[in-house]
């Protein structure tokens, strides 16, 4: 065969390929077809490829019988209802209103529900009892289908706190409801189908049981922030309310990576770290090997931290002085016939900042390296330790007042921008960064000039951008030619919250950096006391008075995407009420 014969027969490959495809595919529609006319039981290899136009000895090249065909087709009606409904369902079960109500309208979507399919679907469950085929797939079809409506159902009902319901009984009635609108299509042709009024009465028995959370005729689609007018505060009640508060952490904060503090602090074998990152207590210890290990700070037999302060150095081992424990620099115990350990957390060093979160988890919120190392330089050494304060607001209001303050307000003369203000995209889950840029003017004030004057003695450019990040839920960035400021609010109960700071400078003299932390202070006042007190006195507002958090009228774009992402996450911030408690029964 010469070269020329050859490129053309691999050329022509992919095109056979498809064409096969497509013969394949085009037999099992009509086997489909004839399933629907005759039965399984009468259909024929000659009726098949007669609705497909095709020889009969076609067959074989891709069958080796009927029953492999009439196999090969409830694979694909399978396989379809698994693209189709399954996973997009799936893919919102965070959400749970919106995923059941797309599961009723792609249930009963014509593509899927026509009566040609769905008398086929109950013709091979007619067939099940003789054939372990057809049960197979017809059986995991329908597991598959329940399990998903209960985790829906048993969702909505811890996200609008009825635990009295059964999640059980209610998945039951929706799959039963939806089960006898497909028995009636399967008698009837198009034509005669109201699909509308089919919709309408699952959404009837969903409503009937979860008021208020299916609007008659809302559309699947849901505005862009997720909860309607951007502008709208958020609920006054989601500001006290501690079953919020826990679906706040467990949603938000369960799992994402948290600053707690410097590769510096834990410098030699035994140091310690100790740290609440809001849904757990951590330890940080370095290792004989020089190996900072992380674990979770509490006895594995009962619920009580093993570090006695925040910081400090080990003699040899992690105790437990209560039940007479202890634990390696690795987490095993000692000795190893106890059979109990420490409990891992996982752990990342992002040049020189140490990132923890709970073991085996899947974030929601990933901990973005590019983005990230970026603003935080190498070479910026702690100033002093980490600082707690305790607030008595929610952490949202801390976290929104944070966001609403701009640079140009904080920085006289300067210009900032929005380089990204999107918090989640959609389909993929990933969360962005919100940043802003802005640049210091020497001519602006006294501060200013005197900041810069002393800015440009260190290796950076006296024009280097102020920049801020704030990566959701919690965790804030300023980034300025002496160094950096990180803050963190954590939720520690309801209308309470603990901030936690850290301050990083590049000079090598401790004096120059506190005299630059201080003018830079001056500068941009975001994170003083001041925000602090201002944050207590929305909390007492909005909650013991009832006034109405902040409008669209002066919020801005920041504020708004936050808001937007809370709602996208949380569905039950998009209701003005909060849950009804559930009855007490005597």
């Amino acid at each position: 065969m010469t070269s020329r014969k050859k490129k053309t027969a691999v050329a022509s490959a992919p095109r056979a390929r498809t064409t096969n495809s497509r013969q394949r595919q085009r037999l099992i529609e009509a086997c489909i077809s004839a399933l629907h006319l005759h039965g399984p039981s009468r259909t024929t290899v000659e009726k098949v490829v007669a609705i497909a136009k095709m020889s009969p000895g076609i067959v074989r090249f891709y069958f080796d019988s009927k029953a492999a065909m009439l196999v090969a087709s409830l694979d694909f009606l399978a396989a379809e209802f698994e693209e189709r409904v399954l996973l997009p369902v799936t893919r919102l079960q965070s959400r749970p209103v919106a995923a059941l109500e797309l599961l009723v309208d792609l249930y009963l979507d014509p593509d899927i529900a026509s009566p040609r399919k769905v008398s086929v679907w109950y013709a091979f469950w007619g067939e099940a009892s003789s054939r372990q085929e057809y049960y197979d797939i017809c059986g995991q079809k329908d597991e598959r289908f329940a399990a998903l409506v209960r985790a829906l159902i048993e969702g909505l009902i811890a996200e609008t706190r009825q635990s009295q319901l059964d999640p059980d009984g209610i998945a039951l009635g929706l799959i039963g409801v939806l089960e006898i609108l497909w028995q009636g299509f399967a008698f009837q042709s198009e034509v005669t189908i109201d699909r509308a009024a089919a919709k309408h009465r699952c959404m009837a028995y969903l409503r009937s049981i979860f008021p208020g959370e299916f609007a008659p005729g809302r559309a699947l689609a849901e505005p862009a922030d997720g909860g309607g007018d951007p502008g709208r505060p958020l609920p006054r009640w989601s500001f006290a309310d501690a079953g919020q508060l826990s679906q706040e952490k467990a949603e938000l904060f369960d799992g994402t990576w948290q600053l707690v503090g410097h590769r510096s602090q834990i410098l030699t074998a035994g140091d310690f770290l100790s740290a609440d990152i809001g849904t757990e207590r951590v330890l940080l210890v370095r290792d004989h090997h020089g190996l900072i290990r992380a674990f979770r700070d509490s006895c594995p037999l009962a619920p009580h931290r093993l570090s006695s302060t925040d910081h400090g150095r080990m003699a040899s081992c992690i105790d437990c002085r209560i039940h007479g424990l202890r634990f390696a620099w690795d987490g095993s115990a000692l000795p190893a016939a106890v059979g109990v350990s420490l409990a891992g957390m996982d752990l990342q060093i992002l040049r020189d900042l140490l990132f923890v979160r709970a073991s085996g988890t899947v974030p929601p919120l990933a901990l973005r390296g590019a983005w990230f190392g970026a603003a935080v330089a190498g070479g910026a050494q702690p100033l002093g330790m980490p600082f707690e304060t305790e607030v008595l607001a929610d952490w949202k209001i801390l976290a929104a007042q944070w966001l609403s303050l701009g640079l140009p307000d904080a920085l006289p003369g300067a210009a900032a921008y929005w380089l990204d203000h999107e918090l989640l995209l959609p389909e993929s889950g990933a969360t962005q960064p919100i940043v802003w840029h802005a640049h210091l003017r020497p001519d602006a004030g006294w501060t200013a000039a005197r900041y810069a004057a002393c800015a440009r003695a260190l290796a950076h450019d006296g024009d280097y951008p102020w920049r801020r990040i704030f990566l959701p839920p919690n965790q804030f960035v300023e980034q300025r030619p002496d160094g950096l400021s990180l803050r963190q609010v954590l939720p520690s109960a309801p209308g309470r919250s603990k901030i936690r700071g850290y301050e990083l400078s590049y000079c090598a003299n401790s004096a120059s950096a506190r005299a630059l932390r201080y003018l830079a202070g001056r500068l941009g006042p975001w994170l003083g006391r001041a925000i602090c007190a201002q944050a207590e006195s929305i909390q007492q507002n909005v909650v013991a008075f009832g006034y109405e958090p902040t409008h669209r009228s002066v919020a801005i774009g920041a504020e708004l995407a936050f808001r937007a992402w809370l709602r996208r996450r949380l569905p039950a911030l998009r209701r003005d009420r909060g849950p009804e408690p559930a009855p007490i029964f005597r």
